[in-house]
Order: structure tokens, then C-alpha cells, then sequence
């Protein structure tokens, strides 16, 4: 099935849920989430790590509907349209510059086919090395560096000048606590404390991409200081 014909079902489901009496679905906000997605879909590839965060926003949001989660669910669905919009904006922006980076890795992709294509050396491939990076935490309400955080990210630059054909987005995340509103803008201040960390450490500012889900995406369910402390951080998701 089609990405607009499930986005049909969707909404046509919505629009059953209220005729039958459920004036609590999110239906103006599930709809403006969709429309966002599917209107960034033509620069999805310029902008790819926001416009997927968008779809997984909004199949939650879907997910909590199914569950009569409806104030969840309007709050995923405002996130995923706002995710949606950015990635719009950031794949149009960069367009130009996007189609020439694609083209230059066909090209490096082609030639280092062709050079293993050419190699007979006799050796079996040896498998990819996996390599975690550190996830870097916060105060509350805070985008500013303590010393353990600059310790962790001074063991991530260790890896990213080791490799420096990879790319990393900067994903930021808040606690519950705040608007979802705020807590997106909180995000993303982090993420951006930590690149700017990143730079002054040597780090090509063209290989760190920068992410906010707020609160959308917890790492730890509950309410606890425990919990919001786990919640308040940037993850390094290497490509």
C-alpha cells in the first residue's frame, strides 16, 4: 500500500472515530502532521534524518490513537508536523549542495567497487567494526556541558577523527517536564552545545547533523529523578 493511500485510511478512520461520538481524537492535528510529511517528501533524501524522525513521530501518534491515547497522541502529532516542516525548509535549503554530495559518493561508491572488483588478493572481507559512542547528559533545564559530559565527547572525537567519512546526527531529548513546545527548542539547544563542543575540538562542523525530539522519545518511562535524568540527553547516531 501506498504512503498516501495509508495516510487516506488514517484519516478516514479519524473521521469515523469522531462521527461516532469521540470528539477527543486529534484528527486537525494528525491530518497537519501527515500533509507536513508528505510535503516534504520531495527533498526527503536533502534532509533524511528529520523527515524520518517525522514518520516515526507521526506512527506513534497513529499507534496512541488506536490506543484512545488522544493527548498523547495530539502531542506526537504536533511534534511530527513540526519535524516535518524543518525538514522541508533544511532539504530545500540545501538542495543544490545535497544533489552534488550525492552525485561525488555514487562516484566514490562506483570507484571503490571497481578497485575491490580488481583485487585478488585472497583474503576473506573482515566485518565492519561496531564502535558505540557515548550519550552525553544534562541538568534539568540546562543545554550547558558538565565535566563528565566534555570527557564523554572528548572520547567520541577519538572515533570521529578516526573516521572521518562518517557522519553523526545529534540527537537531543528532554525530560517530560516543560511544553512540548519548549522541550523541542531545549533539544535542540543541547545538540547544538554539544557541535559547538564538537568544533572547538577539531570536529568538521559538515559531518554533525543536528536533531530534537524533546520529550517524544525517552529512554526511561516514569517519573522519577532517575528517570528524568536518563531522559536528559544528546545520542550520537552514526552514518
Amino acid at each position: 500500500m501506498s504512503y498516501s493511500n495509508r495516510v487516506k485510511i488514517v484519516v478516514t478512520g479519524l473521521a469515523l472515530l469522531i462521527g461516532s461520538g469521540c470528539a477527543s481524537v486529534p484528527t486537525d492535528e494528525m491530518s497537519a502532521a501527515q500533509q507536513a510529511i508528505l510535503d516534504a517528501r520531495g527533498v526527503k533524501d536533502c534532509a533524511s534524518e528529520k523527515f524520518l524522525a517525522a514518520q516515526r513521530l507521526l506512527e506513534e501518534a497513529e499507534k496512541l490513537v488506536d490506543q484512545e491515547k488522544y493527548d498523547e497522541a495530539k502531542r506526537k502529532a504536533k511534534a511530527a508536523e513540526k519535524i516535518a516542516i524543518e525538514a522541508k525548509k533544511e532539504g530545500e535549503l540545501n538542495w543544490d549542495d545535497c544533489q552534488r554530495r550525492a552525485e561525488l559518493a555514487r562516484q566514490a561508491a562506483n570507484a571503490d567497487k571497481n578497485a575491490k572488483d580488481n583485487e585478488d588478493d585472497g583474503r576473506d572481507a573482515q566485518p565492519e567494526e561496531k564502535y558505540t559512542l557515548g550519550t552525553v547528559y544534562f541538568e534539568y533545564d540546562s543545554a550547558g556541558l558538565s565535566d563528565s559530559a566534555r570527557s564523554v565527547l572528548a572520547e567520541n572525537v577519538k572515533w570521529m577523527k578516526q573516521n572521518k567519512e562518517r557522519t553523526v546526527t545529534l540527537e537531543g531529548h528532554t525530560d517530560e517536564r516543560g511544553t512540548p513546545e519548549y522541550n523541542l527548542s531545549l533539544g535542540e539547544s543541547r545538540a547544538r552545545q554539544v557541535k559547538s563542543y564538537l568544533k572547538q575540538l577539531g570536529v568538521d562542523e559538515n559531518r554533525l547533523y543536528i536533531l530534537s525530539y524533546g520529550e517524544e522519545m525517552p529512554a526511561a518511562y516514569g517519573s522519577t529523578a532517575s528517570d528524568y535524568a536518563k531522559n536528559r540527553r544528546v545520542e550520537f547516531v552514526p552514518k
